[in-house]
């Protein structure tokens, strides 16, 4: 992997910025996803960079693609594996600025760490997240992708349609071909979302986004961590590599069952 010198401008909204928080929470409930520059400062960013390629060299990253196409390794539930990485997902800052945009109480689901190699990688397809979360709230939750390194539109940055979390819920049987399937959907503007190190951006789940392939010679780090409603329980998606949750008992894989305790702990 090649080293990159991490570069943060300040710009998260402070607790005491009132106006700015509101401006921010207004873009996040028009658009489904807002980008907030320099949540982590230089040196929290090279720490949390230097532990995400620990993690990607000591532990088995998961592969996502098919075939010879891999659109990323990452490492699934790293909040489990590291306390640097729990501590990212519950970082004060991103946890008061995920909650404001909520508007309400949350708790940590998983986080990952992300590996988008360097050439070669193939594009992530146009998604959204709720059918990929197994529980109550899925319709309401949000992920907050934090880039570990300067990610230009050319290292796969992230692309976001604006509004398409607002549409009516589609309910085709392929949550990945339906992005698009929604009457007026494909025409939509995107907006693409180039991020330097130490900045993050907050995505709704019912927020249709892609990105990119990694065509420079720097592979692309990032963290992606998914809150939900303080309240939400155990709801099966159907489909098995979702709906096993690493370290939890068998009495929470229940339907119905809370979603709490320090496996799923609450923000603040």
């Amino acid at each position: 992997m090649q080293d990159i010198e991490p570069r943060v401008i300040a710009g998260a909204p402070a607790q005491s910025e009132p106006a700015a928080m509101e401006r921010l929470v207004a873009r996040y409930r028009r658009d489904g996803f807002v980008h907030v520059p320099g949540v982590l400062d230089a040196e929290e960013t090279a720490q949390y960079l230097a532990e995400a390629r620990r993690l990607l060299v000591d532990d088995q990253p998961a592969r996502w693609g098919s075939g010879d196409e891999t659109v990323m390794d990452y490492i699934p539930d790293a909040q489990l594996r590291s306390e640097p990485m729990r501590h990212l997902a519950t970082h004060p800052r991103i946890a008061a600025i995920a909650e404001r945009l909520a508007g309400t109480p949350l708790r940590l689901f998983k986080l990952e760490v992300l590996h988008k190699d360097r050439q070669g990688s193939a594009p992530t397809d146009p998604h959204h997240d709720v059918f990929a979360f197994p529980f109550s709230t899925a319709g309401t939750a949000l992920t907050a992708w934090v880039a570990l390194v300067d990610v230009p539109a050319e290292r796969g940055c992230m692309t976001f349609v604006p509004g398409s979390h607002l549409l009516p819920p589609d309910t085709g049987a392929d949550p990945w071909a339906s992005a698009f399937a929604r009457p007026g959907e494909m025409w939509m503007p995107r907006i693409t979302v180039p991020l330097r190190a130490g900045d993050c951006t907050f995505h709704h789940a019912r927020t249709v986004h892609s990105a990119g392939a990694n065509t420079t010679e720097t592979p692309r780090l990032s963290t992606s961590a998914v809150y939900m409603d303080a309240t939400a329980t155990y709801l099966p998606t159907g489909m098995p590599f979702l709906d096993e949750l690493p370290g939890t008992r068998a009495e929470t894989l229940r339907e119905g069952a809370p979603l709490a305790g320090d496996r799923f702990p609450l923000l603040r």
